[in-house]
């Protein structure tokens, strides 16, 4: 029976098709499929498959893996990225030293070592490409006179900074004369600059020349002087009389404890040295309205704007934008409060967005969360909620948005009569009685959300933000901002737009984004059933990623009933962070998690509730594919120290990217958990932020 079904089945497909087929599948599944028969073997250690090898965040790969790869396919492999593969060891990288016609490497978020890198780039000389990470440990004077010569042919240079920098900032930077792209990113949440030097530059090291520079982005350190000695640096080698560069990025920022200013210094003075005709754009945490820029018209081609936490954007820059910038994609307005206001009166105004609506048909990602966008913010005149929610709605090819709670919801007037769902029929329909509307639909006629998801159909990430939250795992500066409790606990006050009108019935509507991939709610008191779970399994089918924080007031988790009743029928699902101040992690949590046989990373936060190890171990039984758990609770420290250390010692063998962290959760702040967690899961799925339009593209 098997031998027929084998050959009525795969062996009549030629090898040229299953090839084909075999393009579109990731790497770990070429790897699983090579094991069917030695027919399928051989297809594949065709070269083509191995040309762009990509394993980014496989966590199937352990480091003799890696090695066994690497000594069939190394020349076969040109460009290979290792993006996120945070457990292997730096000895198991070196192999890639082996591949000597690599063009691309990618090295981001590994640990490598200076000596490592350093006998990778030796031996690769056909290198133009590289990306890795500068941490404590770097070295110059380990670099070889043949790693040296590599460098100085490379022509994009990707430098992530993790940790805190106690060395040279430049890293390779300054080996790399020849360099187009340049890309420093760090994270305003995580990383710091602690000592910041410049070294004299030696005689091997040169000044980056700007001539055939193209994109420069640095983003997301704290400390201006980072972005303001990468731009003098850039800046101070181009020569009177010289021909100025064509940049096509331009993204230097700090992030919303960093001002535009300090970095760089005015729009003006960070424009002139450059004749530029940019893509991506960030002039975020500045000073100044776009206006300001005495020549738009080199963004007119510009497709990634980030003006996120500035509070001179007013209505009419936005229009301004819209009129020159035709072609944006991405625009990020996060935390600018006043880009819905006139400048002379500070009344509500969106005739900014709505010619953004108008002008800008390839938009796909807007970001509007972080501000204050109702009526609690003071203005004279009431926010148009339906006005923003008709806007929106006009923009049809969204795929990722982000909002503030406070925004959308029910209209004023939906709030005194809730619509029977069980009406059929015409004319007048009853009215239920405001004690049950939390269970019941309101009007799609009258429901903002509603409006937005009829409007855009094509939304696969959404976000909906209540302003003024902070997570537990926050940045160590608001710590010094932000109100707490007598436990420690920081104090959530919602305006009075979400406490009034974000309900569950308005939250309904969001299943039926049929192609919704991550969903991200936060800060909701007006959630109480949380009925709207239920839907979600079965109308978002490609749901993949789910975070939930502080839902229902006080944020007492009553809707636990229907988030578990929605869990057991979420078998897809891969992420899944869920923070709750006053919420129990009790078994029937931990049972409903079972059923997500697909899921990899999972974060709770929650102040009550002991972890029980035996359910916790009985979780990675069921979940085959589980390599991240962090569980931040108030249990004892000692008995979560042990219960982490019996899980790796049982699955660490079988599941080399696992990581497990079992910690109190009145930590420090976010830096001590950048020691413990790996950057790229705190940039990806701890850190409870937005991430719409964030990194550039």
């Amino acid at each position: 029976m098997a031998a027929a079904v084998e050959q009525n089945g795969m062996e009549k497909i030629s090898d040229e098709i299953v090839l084909h087929i075999l393009q579109f599948l990731p790497l770990d599944d070429i790897l699983n499929v090579q094991r069917v028969s030695r027919r399928f073997s051989r297809i594949c250690q065709d070269k083509t498959l191995w040309r762009y090898t990509e394993l980014r965040s496989c966590y199937g790969l352990s480091d003799d893996l890696l090695k066994d790869i690497i000594s069939h396919q190394a020349v076969n492999i040109q460009h290979l990225s290792l993006h996120g593969c945070y457990w292997l060891h730096s000895t198991a990288i070196e192999v890639v030293s082996r591949c000597v016609n690599l063009r691309t490497l990618n090295l981001s978020h590994c640990r490598v070592t200076t000596k490592c890198l350093s006998k990778i780039l030796s031996a690769t000389k056909e290198l133009r490409h590289l990306a890795w990470d500068v941490e404590g440990g770097f070295r110059p004077s380990f670099l070889s006179q043949e790693c040296k010569e590599t460098l100085k042919k490379l022509k994009v240079l990707k430098q992530v900074y993790p940790f805190e920098v106690h060395q040279d900032l430049f890293g390779v930077l300054t080996f790399c004369p020849a360099l187009e792209r340049i890309y420093l990113l760090g994270n305003v949440q995580l990383s710091n600059v602690a000592c910041w030097t410049y070294n004299p530059l030696e005689e091997d090291q040169a000044a980056v020349s700007v001539r055939n520079l193209k994109e420069l982005v640095c983003y997301g350190f704290e400390n201006s002087e980072v972005a303001s000695s990468v731009f003098n640096l850039l800046t101070g080698s181009i020569k009177q009389g010289d021909p100025h560069p064509t940049l096509r990025s331009y993204c230097i920022s700090g992030g919303p404890f960093v001002t535009y200013e300090k970095a760089v210094g005015s729009y003006a003075q960070a424009f002139e040295p450059f004749k530029m005709d940019l893509l991506q754009l960030d002039l975020s945490s500045g000073r100044e309205g776009i206006c300001s820029i005495s020549d738009l018209e080199k963004t007119k081609n510009l497709q990634f704007l980030r003006l996120s936490y500035n509070y001179c954007l007013h209505s009419y820059d936005l229009m301004t934008v819209s009129t020159v910038c035709q072609n944006l994609r991405v625009l990020n307005l996060m935390g600018c409060r006043y880009c819905f206001s006139c400048s002379e009166r500070f009344d509500w105004d969106l005739s900014g967005l709505e010619a953004v609506a108008e002008n800008c048909p390839h938009l796909h990602s807007l970001n509007l969360s972080g501000a204050h966008h109702c009526n609690s913010f003071g203005c004279p005149n009431v926010f148009p909620s339906d006005g923003l929610a008709d806007t929106i709605a006009k923009m049809k090819g969204l795929v990722s948005l982000s909002l503030p709670a406070c925004s959308v919801g029910t209209s004023k007037k939906s709030k005194k009569s809730r619509i029977d769902p069980m009406f059929q029929g015409n004319g007048p329909r009853p009215q239920t009685s405001s004690r049950t509307s939390h269970h019941s639909k309101a009007d799609p006629q009258i429901l903002n959300l509603w409006k937005i998801v009829q409007g855009c159909p094509l939304v696969e990430e959404f976000e909906l933000l209540g302003v003024g939250f902070h997570s537990q795992l926050v940045h160590k500066a608001l710590h010094l901002k932000a109100e707490r409790d007598k436990g420690g606990f920081f104090v959530y006050r919602p305006c009075d737009d979400v406490k009034s009108r974000i309900k569950d019935a308005d939250l309904s509507c969001i299943c039926e984004w049929q192609k919704l991939r991550k969903l991200t709610l936060g800060a909701l008191p007006g959630v109480v059933t949380g009925e709207f779970l239920q839907a979600l399994p079965e109308r978002c089918p490609a749901l993949r990623y789910l975070s939930l924080a502080n839902l229902g007031p006080t944020g007492q988790c009553i809707y636990s009933k229907n988030l578990q009743a929605a869990l057991r029928r979420m078998p897809h699902l891969q992420d899944f962070r869920f923070e709750q101040p006053n919420f129990n992690v009790a078994w029937s949590f931990l049972e409903a998690l079972y059923n997500c046989v697909d899921l990899q990373r999972l974060c709770v936060v929650a102040r009550n509730g002991e972890i029980d190890p035996h359910l916790t171990l009985k979780l990675f039984e069921k979940c085959k594919h589980l390599v991240v758990c962090q569980l931040f609770t108030m249990g004892q420290v000692l008995a979560s120290h042990r219960l982490q250390q019996l899980i790796r010692q049982r699955y660490q063998s079988e599941r080399p990217a696992l990581h497990v962290a079992i910690l109190h959760l009145l930590m420090e702040d976010s830096r001590s958990l950048s020691q413990l967690i790996p950057m790229v899961h705190l940039e990806e799925f701890t850190m409870y932020k937005s991430r719409v339009g964030e990194q550039p593209l």
